[in-house]
């Protein structure tokens, strides 16, 4: 029989138990969850073999949801609007590998296999969350994953080792943080995954303890941000903080939840001054970059001799030394922009498939913000739309899109915030009383 209930279109099989189908998408669940944590504590999986994993992963997972949904439960598919945009940036990489319009075909196979990765994950967790508890599981899991690794990071930094771990050595330029062996990649994550603990801490979902421990989840891992010494990621979980607090004044006509907000940030800013440092705050307030300036030049050129289809997915680090207008003893393999590199390798065919792809994920994300009663996919849609945010705005510095984990994290978390079926009451903060 064909159903037809809002984003969603089933052909369903009657009789099927509730129970046994929850069964499967918790496995589903549990398994994606790992593979994710994996790719973080995997260094972020930059090295080729964590990456491959990573990838091998999201196609077994990718092929049982589809063996499930045609075998098992019948065929049930859930629309993602980000779809069309990410087709449409295949259809532009697929053209430069066909007209050999790129530099180095081998990179572009390699980040194109990535990219695949990434869609795959996207439409497995389309399918597998959007009840209540599977929504729940993902909030709970990311947050005490995210607050556990906090705490790991700062551990180890307060240490001051140069060993990943305390066990894996990471060179005399590297800049650890965490699992990472750049503090700029650490804050992206977390950049990721703050808003989750810090949208559960004011919801009406948690209360007493679970709501004070969920408020210092959230203040670890923003405080471990800020710690990083990532000033891209301070200034990215700035803007969260913005966002957050402006949908949640809509939203909600009391003061309570604003409230927590605010003494959150006053929290988290006592938190900050009594471990933080000078040297910590001398290095935030320097915003002057000129390696950065003269790598914007020098790709603006880049995209001058070929503006339509750019030099080729994946091939900046393979183009920009024959540009790069500077001397360097380091090997500049990315832009520390992403919009930029996007522009560089798929010129403004496929940079205006990224734009499509950020309005179509706010337009979707922001959509029914008012009114009604909290739900947990509720609060995982808005948390997973301020970490998306989080992420969009560091890429204005830095390069996280290209760290296979954060990247992962990053499509996932796209996905739930313009595919979860929340209605529209799902996001109201209710104001308790006392």
């Amino acid at each position: 029989m064909r159903a037809i209930e809002g984003s969603v279109i089933s052909f369903r099989r009657p009789g099927k138990a509730e129970a046994s189908t929850f069964s499967y998408t918790f496995a589903y669940l549990i398994a994606l969850c790992a593979l994710l944590m994996f790719g973080v504590l995997a260094f972020g999986a930059v090295a080729i073999w964590a990456d491959s994993v990573l990838e091998i992963g999201a196609a077994v997972l990718f092929t049982v949801v589809v063996i499930h949904r045609l075998c098992i439960s019948g065929i049930s598919w859930r629309r993602n609007p980000l779809y069309l945009p990410m087709l449409a940036f295949a259809t532009v990489v697929a053209a430069q590998l066909i007209l050999n319009r790129t530099a180095y075909r081998y990179d572009t196979l390699m980040v194109c296999v990535q990219y695949l990765a990434y869609g795959m994950l996207m439409f497995t967790i389309t399918e597998i969350a959007g009840d209540e508890r599977s929504c729940k599981f993902l909030i709970l899991a990311f947050t005490i994953f995210g607050s556990a690794l906090a705490l790991f990071a700062i551990c180890q930094s307060l240490s001051s080792t140069l060993r990943i771990y305390w066990v894996v050595p990471a060179g005399p330029d590297a800049s650890i943080f965490g699992p990472y062996f750049n503090h700029d990649h650490y804050a992206g994550l977390m950049e990721i995954l703050t808003p989750l603990a810090l949208t559960l801490s004011f919801s009406g979902l948690v209360q007493g303890g679970q709501r004070v421990l969920a408020a210092f989840g959230a203040i670890i891992m923003a405080g471990s941000i800020v710690l990083s010494l990532s000033r891209g990621g301070t200034i990215a979980l700035l803007g969260e903080l913005v966002i957050l607090f402006l949908i949640v004044s809509r939203t909600q006509r009391g003061a309570l939840a604003r409230t927590r907000i605010f003494s959150l940030v006053m929290t988290l800013l006592a938190f900050l001054a009594f471990i933080g440092s000078s040297v910590m705050w001398k290095h935030l307030g320097n915003l002057k970059d000129a390696v950065r300036l003269d790598i914007l030049k020098d790709s603006l050129r880049m995209v001058a001799l070929k503006p339509f289809l750019g030099w080729g997915f994946g091939t900046f680090q393979d183009v920009y030394p024959s540009f790069r207008s500077f001397y360097t003893r380091f090997f500049v393999n990315a832009a520390h922009n992403d919009y930029l590199q996007v522009l560089v390798e798929t010129g403004l065919a496929g940079f205006a498939c990224v734009v499509w792809f950020i309005i179509l994920l706010y337009r979707n994300g922001l959509r029914r913000f008012d009114g009604g009663n909290q739900t947990w996919r509720g609060v995982l849609g808005l948390a997973a739309l301020v970490g998306c945010t989080g992420i969009l705005i560091h890429s204005l510095f830095d390069f996280n899109l290209q760290i296979p984990a954060n990247a992962a994290l990053f499509f996932i978390f796209c996905a739930l915030a313009s595919s979860l079926p929340f209605s529209s009451d799902g996001l109201k903060f209710r104001a308790e009383r006392g």
